[in-house]
């Protein structure tokens, strides 16, 4: 269980709802209240070191960081009691237990200059995607006259003069919605 779990808080609690939620949970599970019940104790201490964590902002980023990207995060089971996410601090020197605490107070404030940024605006995705659609049409377009020269005045294409092939008279029989050759000597029907 974490420290919200316990507060019976979410994680985007304000402060002022993390403070109701305690008041609650200490009246509910105060030793004085709770004479006959040997867990309210324990539970009362639980909700005290939630609340001493959570209601302090720079405690509270520590917390948030390490349940983001400790191995002790919300999936885990948390021992609330030993507080296992600052056992590794013991082995910090002096100038890494400054980074860290420099870094933690710009997550509390907001700030995370250590994230790459963004390849692109996503907002300008439909600028880039008409642009390369733009350009591909573009490039189809112009090819022909960078290849050949097919727009030049003086162009001349080698399948329109072809005389290699022999070219053949014919009509089409719309009887028999076939193409027929004509003989040498003979016109083309005409339309009745």
């Amino acid at each position: 269980r974490t420290y919200y779990d316990i507060l019976e808080v979410s994680r985007r609690a304000k402060p002022d709802e993390i403070k109701d939620a305690y008041r609650k949970l200490a009246k509910r599970y105060h030793p004085d209240r709770n004479a006959d019940d040997p867990e309210a104790e324990t539970r009362f201490k639980e909700v005290q070191e939630a609340y001493t964590t959570l209601s302090e902002p720079f405690k509270r980023a520590l917390y948030d960081q390490d349940l983001q990207f400790s191995t002790y995060g919300s999936r885990v089971t948390q021992d609330v009691e030993r507080e296992k996410w600052t056992e590794h601090w013991d082995s910090e020197t002096p100038e890494e237990r400054e980074l860290r605490k420099e870094r933690y107070r710009r997550y509390a404030a907001g700030e995370r200059n250590d994230l790459p940024p963004a390849a692109f605006k996503t907002g300008r995705t439909p600028f880039y995607m008409l642009g390369t659609i733009g350009g591909i049409f573009y490039l189809c377009v112009r090819a022909p006259d960078w290849f050949d020269a097919q727009s030049d005045p003086t162009f001349c294409d080698p399948a329109h003069d072809d005389t290699s092939v022999p070219l053949v008279r014919a009509f089409h029989d719309p009887v028999l919605d076939r193409w027929e050759r004509l003989p040498e000597d003979a016109e083309p029907p005409t339309p009745a």
